[in-house]
C-alpha cells in the first residue's frame, strides 16, 4: 500500500512539474499555451482526463 502512495505522489509531482514547464514557455512576455491546451497535452502524456489533471494541479485530490 505504501508503494502505491509513493507512485501516486511521484506521478502527481511529475504532472505539476510538466505543467510548470509548459506555462513558463513565453514569447515576448506572453504565455504560448493556454491552460486547456496544456491539459490536453498532459492528458496524452499521463493518460488521465483533463478534469483529473486540473484537480491534481490545484491540489483537490490526495494521494
Amino acid at each position: 500500500m505504501a508503494k502505491d502512495n509513493e507512485n501516486t505522489k511521484r506521478k502527481y509531482e511529475d504532472i505539476r512539474a510538466a505543467y510548470k514547464e509548459w506555462t513558463e514557455k513565453t514569447y515576448k512576455g506572453v504565455r504560448i499555451y493556454t491552460d486547456e491546451h496544456i491539459y490536453l497535452k498532459l492528458e496524452e502524456q499521463f493518460y488521465l482526463k483533463p478534469k483529473t489533471i486540473e484537480n491534481i494541479l490545484y491540489y483537490r485530490t490526495t494521494y
